[in-house]
């Protein structure tokens, strides 16, 4: 064979089978060993935290992040941010104390809320961080508003009860409540009211007014009027037999009170089942503190009342019997006068207080006359369609005396 010129080393086993002796290779770009892994976790650290700094710049941005900050003029914001901006549900005081408190839209606007000031407390619309639109305002001498504002002041359409017991309702200019020309009442000496049901559809409660004459009674079915006279009290049917409800008593529940209006709800007596009845009425009718007494509406068709009259005040007086236990409350019977003569009468009813429909000048002729409804053609402005319309058998100081009397006190239980 051919000699190449390298050693043979093959009797030393170090070198052979012309392999190369790579001892010598070098290979670039290699950290020794041992301080590997510390590189590794400072650049994995240092990768989180610029990772980390942009997803929580991004949701900051974005309104994700809830933060709290402190402006020039002392006001602090608690809530979330986006671009700059408030966003959503969020907290603002300011260095003078005033609390808000609601949800911010898109473009950094506070539109309705909570506001919480050192002498009153208001709830409903606003603009610039002043009442606008409508709103209720409490005031801590008690005075309460319930009705329309601009740019901080009374404005449009609006109702302010005193706690000496005043009231003042009509259409407000520039925080002031001028009189309409001619007007010779004064609001709260008549104290007027509807009951709604599914008949009605949407109510405008916000608009809720009723229209009289310059001596403010308030008269069927007259469209309009300067004179105006307030809805004082509302009530609503819930349910009727034992399993049908209104599906429009929720919402008007909730408006009722939202727009100051003393609330109640009634039960449509049918002659089935009455201990379904009963759990019909206290399942859907979540009656609170402050509410009228749960009424019972006992006007069945002529010819079922007088047929089988006993077995309908049998059916009332355990219903009856029944809600006053679990409402804590005597409940109030709503009836036709002319049901009243003929079959109530004498039958162990004459304890409640009674709601009489009476289609006529002249006012029923029944112990415990507290509301009369005396016209099933009222009109109302809010309200689209004809409605019933109730006067309480006294001025509004009355009616807040027998508010303070009979009206829910405490929160029922929902087991029967």
């Amino acid at each position: 064979m051919e000699n190449t010129g390298r050693k043979n080393n093959d009797s030393d086993g170090n070198v052979g089978m012309g392999q190369p002796d790579d001892n010598g290779f070098v290979r670039p770009f290699v950290q020794p060993r041992g301080r590997r892994p510390f590189a590794v976790v400072f650049l994995l650290v240092a990768l989180g935290a610029v990772v980390a700094a942009f997803v929580y710049f991004a949701l900051y941005q974005t309104g994700h992040i809830h933060v709290t900050r402190e402006f020039s003029d002392g006001s602090i914001f608690s809530g979330y941010w986006r671009m700059g901006e408030p966003f959503g549900e969020g907290v603002l005081v300011t260095s003078k104390g005033e609390l808000f408190e609601g949800v911010w839209d898109d473009n950094g606007k506070l539109n309705s809320g909570v506001v919480v000031a050192k002498e009153f407390t208001y709830t409903g619309g606003l603009k610039d961080y002043l009442p606008d639109g409508y709103g209720a305002c409490h005031y801590k001498d008690g005075t309460r508003y319930h009705g329309f504002w601009s740019a901080g002041r009374k404005e449009g359409l609006g109702k302010l009860t005193t706690a000496k017991g005043d009231v003042a309702f009509g259409v407000w200019t520039d925080g002031d409540l001028p009189p309409a020309e001619g007007q010779t009442y004064s609001t709260g000496e008549r104290v007027y009211g509807i009951d709604v049901s599914n008949h009605q559809y949407v109510i405008d409660w916000e608009r809720l007014a009723l229209y009289a004459d310059s001596a403010g009674v308030v008269k069927p079915s007259v469209d309009s009027s300067r004179y105006l006279q307030p809805v004082l009290f509302a009530i609503i049917k819930s349910t009727e037999g034992a399993d049908w409800q209104a599906d429009t008593f929720k919402r008007n529940f909730v408006e009722a009170k939202r727009c100051g209006i003393v609330r109640g709800a009634y039960h449509f007596l049918r002659l089935s089942d009455i201990d379904g009845q009963i759990k019909n009425f206290i399942e859907n009718t979540p009656l609170e503190p402050g509410d009228l007494p749960p009424v019972l509406d006992m006007e069945l068709d002529k010819r079922e009342m007088a047929r089988y009259k006993d077995l309908a005040c049998e059916y009332a007086h355990k219903w009856l019997d029944a809600i006053e236990r679990h409402y804590g409350v005597k409940p109030i019977l709503y009836t036709y006068d002319s049901y009243y003569n003929n079959y109530l009468k004498g039958k162990g009813f004459d304890d409640y207080d009674f709601f009489i429909a009476r289609y006529h000048e002249d006012y029923p002729r029944v112990p415990h006359l507290e509301i009369w409804q005396y016209t099933e053609k009222g009109r109302a402005g809010g309200i689209t369609t004809p409605v019933d319309l109730d006067i309480f058998m006294g001025d509004y100081s009355q009616f807040e005396s027998y508010m303070d009397k009979n009206k829910i006190s405490t929160i029922p239980t929902r087991a029967l």
